[in-house]
């Protein structure tokens, strides 16, 4: 037999039979307690109609016999309020309680009257007058009525209990019935989202279909299909992660070095091709500086994912970009690029790590030379045996350091170049994305990343024929030039 998976809107109609059920048996409850209430106040009216209305003498074998028919106890006083008969013996203290009930005509809604404590024992009580047959002349007496508040209560709960009972008995029939359809319906869909919750942690084990025939059954299977392809995928993709790895690995490597070798080369060819006799040595000390930023990037490398703090300390920025300018003043001599510094009056101070910060400052500014080298190619000047514009060109590469309004310290390099087409504007400093030829598109990236664990923004805009990237770095420390 098949099992149409509708079956489950069986269940809110069940939640709904519950909900009617319980209300109705608790209504049904309510009013039989009401029917019984009433039906004790009419026979205790119709019993003390009779003693009130009788042409005998209400003596104690009297009161006592209807005390036996209606369940209340009933006291017999005369007007100076003496004890003259009661269905049960009452002390002084009692006699004193029952002096001070206010005399009524009938007991109509007997129920809410007024309550007294005797012998321990909470009474509803009224108290009725009662003329005197002995006498036409004698003053009426009065008829105190004593219902006990307990035995009052218990008929109204006990009314209650057929109800109760019938309506527990059908809200248990529900939840079984209700049980039975999630044995069937739902617990089969728990699994499934069990299941569903594994694949998502990465188990892609298959679940066993069962021998149902139904809806559920062909889910499962298709679950089951759709793990064993993702098994397939995710051994895939691991795969290709891995050489993925790889591949940045091996490109960041050979984007540094590249950088600091050409550096290293040009300072290198620049003292060869001038070869002063004075030991001037200048071209030789950027040379070995570009070596130390080799150096500084392999360690980088090799202490890549060990989560390694930086070594912040307060760093002159304006100091830290002079320091960084003769390292890549050769590429701009060779492919001549007009290198500008306007530098701010006085220090501006940040917290940082000056090595990080060098190689920030180098990616962008080689990043500028480029792109202001590229611009002045395709008008017509040439390369060198390395591979830059040696030929004058109106390029020019500027680099100023400020402190804005907000009092953050701003670095921005702009250079004359075209700047990033638009079909990677939008993802320039993304790893690998770049418009150049012979690009590795990480030179951006690791500027993004070192700002990032500066605190600092990376933005870039153009700015008339200029292309201009800057940083905004949170202010640290002031220097005691400037108040502190």
């Amino acid at each position: 037999m098949r099992w149409p998976i509708r079956l489950q809107l069986l269940l809110p109609v069940l939640l709904v039979v519950i909900v009617a059920i319980v209300g109705s048996s608790l209504l049904s409850a309510f009013l039989f307690a009401d029917w019984v209430q009433q039906r004790q106040e009419e026979n205790l009216g119709r019993v003390v109609k009779t003693l009130t209305d009788a042409s005998f003498p209400l003596n104690e074998s009297v009161l006592k016999k209807m005390s036996g028919l209606s369940g209340a106890e009933f006291a017999l006083l005369d007007a100076a309020g003496n004890l003259q008969a009661a269905s049960r013996d009452f002390s002084e203290d009692d006699l004193a309680a029952l002096r001070q009930l206010p005399r009524t005509q009938t007991l109509a809604n007997f129920a809410a009257g007024q309550t007294l404590e005797l012998g321990g024992t909470r009474h509803i009580a009224a108290r009725l007058s009662v003329p005197d047959r002995t006498s036409a002349d004698a003053a009426p007496l009065s008829l105190a009525v004593l219902y006990p508040e307990e035995r009052w209560s218990a008929a109204r709960r006990q009314a209650t209990y057929l109800p109760l009972s019938v309506g527990a008995g059908s809200v248990l029939a529900a939840i079984v019935v209700a049980t039975l359809v999630a044995h069937r319906v739902v617990r089969p869909l728990e699994s499934l989202r069990r299941q569903a919750a594994a694949i998502e942690q990465g188990d892609f084990r298959p679940m066993p279909a069962g021998k149902r025939n139904d809806e559920i059954q062909d889910l499962t299977r298709s679950i089951n299909h759709m793990v064993e392809r993702l098994a397939r995928y995710e051994a895939d993709v691991r795969q290709n992660e891995r050489l993925r790895t790889l591949g940045q690995l091996g490109a960041g490597i050979a984007h540094q070095m590249r950088n600091a070798a050409t550096g290293a080369r040009l300072a290198l060819d620049l003292h060869r091709r001038e070869c002063q006799s004075e030991a001037d040595g200048e071209a030789l000390m950027v040379a070995a500086r570009q070596l130390t930023l080799m150096e500084t990037y392999l360690q980088r490398f090799l202490t890549l994912g060990r989560q390694q703090p930086l070594e912040r300390r307060p760093v002159d920025f304006a100091a830290l970009v002079e320091e960084v300018l003769p390292l890549v003043r050769p590429a701009c001599d060779h492919a001549g690029i007009t290198l500008e510094f306007r530098r701010p009056v006085g220090p501006l101070q940040i917290s940082g790590e000056p090595q990080a910060l060098t190689q920030m400052l180098v990616n962008l500014l080689l990043n500028a030379i480029e792109a202001a080298s590229a611009e002045g190619i395709e008008s017509g000047t040439r390369k060198s045996a390395t591979g830059i514009s040696v030929a004058a060109t109106s390029g020019l590469v500027r680099v100023e350091v400020s402190r804005d309004a907000a009092g953050q310290i701003i670095c921005r390099v702009s250079d004359t170049g075209r700047g990033p087409s638009p079909e990677i504007a939008q993802r320039l400093f993304e790893p690998f994305v770049t418009d150049k030829p012979d690009g590795t598109g990480l030179g951006l990236a690791v500027v993004r990343q070192i700002a990032q664990e500066h605190q600092a923004e990376l933005s870039w805009r153009r700015d008339g024929s200029l292309t201009q990237f800057t940083v905004s770095f949170p202010t640290q420390t002031r220097s005691a030039s400037e108040g502190g």
